[in-house]
């Protein structure tokens, strides 16, 4: 019974006549100081403690906050309920898989009922502790900051907030002060419409891609047509939107990604009077007359305080990704460049953020030849984080955990391309396309089944590689990285359904790299996104809420770790020690 089966980076303890002797309910315990030692040497290598005994929690709580050892336990399981749930519910509450959970217990009931309920788990019996330090799965990694322990008390604490405070998107935007006004189309606008209409894609309802000279012949031709500037507490949003109608109906209807979830559209759509509208494809937001915008231009003005405004004048930010986080440019305020996926001239989304792209450099030598495909076009095979002048780079790898790979059969160049879970090289998904492909003719795919061949998503130890090079590659400046929601959503499409514990995989891979580097930092959206109210339309949009969270959590890591220089020559020389140590203690294992 006594196996640890992989590496360990949660231990859950039970209590009675296993972490102390005795029984807490009935006679009395004789506190175990050697168990507590271990509890505080784990954290410090990054293996955090919780606990799962039948006792009552507010007892248990009261005697091990005498003992100086509460606050060293994240997401305790403290009741009467059986221990195979409880359990359970520790290790998806906190993101984890069961293989790299320990848990300790003196009754042989409890560690079966436990193994059976989470696959994959180790379970053991006491007689392991006083050798658990010295076991080569619980060697974890220096966090003498306590950094993963933090972490965790602060998802712990969103859970908690989750049940007190369970603010919903519609209450987020009545306390932002949303404005929105409509302006004529003229000469210091037009340039901002083009882009508009050649760009957005998420919130465009007719996605028809006019050229400059066909845009300004349908406002010769219009009814009825302008942008809308939008702005709220938090700054101003600028030209988000353009609409145009044509014989009572709706030729041009669409929104910047930096509006998502404002409920902007429905808003605009019930100021024209719900002309006629037919919406092309898939869109982020529906259209719905009920839709409650009481929210937007309130007579009251809530203006932002100087210490919620998150300006970093000196600083230079680049964020990749997906087009969803142009909504943390309007929160960070400072000097923002930006490389998003674009939609191209055939409507099809072009993404070229996936890690095993980003970190090609050879890719762009045979950009002519992938251009070629439609799939790519449009694409310059340039990358911002090689070509242009930045201190922090934010980079959302999500593509990597939605994303299908190819391999060009002749260049060895290797692609990402719409969903995983689908493979576009077999010719019996041809038959009937999504919506988002449906401009792709049956050549063109014929052709592409010919030329490439289907890698599928991405391991965890490529995925692991390709983050590693991107932080060793600038190793002088800031990388921030985002994780994924794990949040198991109950209205997804058939393809997203089960989508959480694929970003429990390679979440897993962010959080054990956080630490090893002195230039990157970790935005964990795990301790935002708390339920549905978190999300908009899949498991990788957010409610408006989320992202100005993501973008406070970005402004205190720039400025803890570039304008305060946490990191001391000192503090690198001792991180560099550490590392040197740990290797050795590894070779000799």
């Amino acid at each position: 019974m006594n196996e640890i089966k992989n590496k360990i980076k949660l231990v859950i303890w039970d209590l009675d006549e296993t972490y102390w002797k005795g029984t807490l309910s009935e006679e009395g315990v004789e506190y175990n100081w050697m168990n507590h030692d271990v509890v505080k040497e784990l954290n410090k290598r990054g293996i955090v403690n919780s606990i799962c005994s039948k006792n009552d929690f507010q007892e248990v709580q009261h005697y091990l906050k005498d003992k100086g050892i509460w606050e060293d336990f994240v997401f305790p399981e403290i009741s009467w309920n059986p221990k195979g749930v409880a359990v359970k519910s520790i290790v998806s509450d906190m993101g984890l898989r069961p293989d790299n959970v320990l848990f300790i217990d003196d009754n042989l009931g409890n560690l079966n009922e436990v193994k059976y309920t989470n696959d994959g788990i180790s379970v053991c019996e006491p007689s392991i502790i006083p050798e658990l330090l010295n076991h080569k799965y619980a060697q974890g990694k220096d966090d003498t900051a306590l950094t993963r322990l933090k972490q965790y008390k602060v998802l712990e604490r969103k859970r908690s907030i989750k049940f007190d405070r369970n603010l919903s998107n519609l209450e987020f935007l009545y306390e932002s002060n949303v404005r929105v006004r409509i302006h004529d189309i003229d000469e210091r606008n037009i340039e901002r419409v083009v882009e508009l209409v050649e760009r957005t894609n998420q919130l465009n309802y007719t996605k028809l891609r006019h050229s400059k000279s066909e845009i300004l012949e349908v406002l010769e031709r219009a009814e009825r047509c302008g942008v809308i500037s939008v702005a709220d507490k938090y700054g101003d949003y600028g030209i988000s939107g353009f609409f145009c109608v044509v014989e009572s109906k709706l030729v041009h209807f669409l929104f910047s990604c930096r509006t998502m979830n404002m409920g902007v559209e429905n808003w605009l759509y019930k100021q024209l009077g719900y002309p006629k509208l037919d919406v092309i494809g898939s869109v982020a937001s529906q259209l719905d007359k009920s839709y409650d915008t009481s929210y937007i231009n309130q007579k009251f003005v809530n203006k932002l305080s100087k210490n919620e405004q998150f300006i970093s004048k000196n600083l230079k930010y680049l964020i990749i990704g997906g087009c969803d986080l142009e909504q943390l440019v309007h929160y960070l305020h400072g000097n923002v460049d930006t490389q998003f996926n674009f939609v191209n001239y055939r409507n099809i989304s072009v993404h070229a953020e996936h890690s095993s792209m980003l970190n090609n450099k050879n890719l762009k030598k045979f950009q002519e030849q992938l251009k070629t495909y439609p799939i790519l076009d449009g694409f310059d095979f340039t990358y911002k984080h090689r070509t242009t002048d930045w201190n922090v780079l934010i980079y959302s790898p999500l593509n990597d955990f939605s994303r299908g790979l190819y391999r060009h059969l002749k260049t060895g160049q290797v692609i990402a391309f719409d969903n995983f879970n689908i493979d576009w090289t077999d010719r019996k998904n041809h038959k009937e396309l999504p919506l988002h492909l449906s401009s792709l003719t049956l050549e063109e795919l014929d052709r592409f089944s010919r030329d490439f061949e289907y890698i599928g998503p991405i391991g965890e130890r490529d995925f692991e590689a390709n983050i590693r090079a991107l932080v060793k590659e600038f190793k002088g400046k800031q990388i921030i990285l985002l994780t994924g929601s794990e949040v198991k959503l109950t209205n997804v499409s058939s393809w997203e359904s089960g989508m959480e514990e694929r970003h429990s995989l390679l979440n897993v891979v962010l959080t054990d790299l956080e630490g090893e580097y002195d230039n990157l930092s970790l935005v964990d959206v795990r301790q935002f996104c708390l339920n549905d109210n978190s999300h908009s339309d899949n498991i990788r949009h957010y409610s408006k809420s989320v992202y100005l969270d993501i973008a406070k959590d970005i402004a205190n890591k720039t400025e803890l770790k570039i304008k305060s220089g946490v990191f001391s020559s000192a503090d690198k020389l001792r991180r560099r020690v550490l590392k040197k140590i740990k290797k050795i203690i590894e070779r000799i294992c």
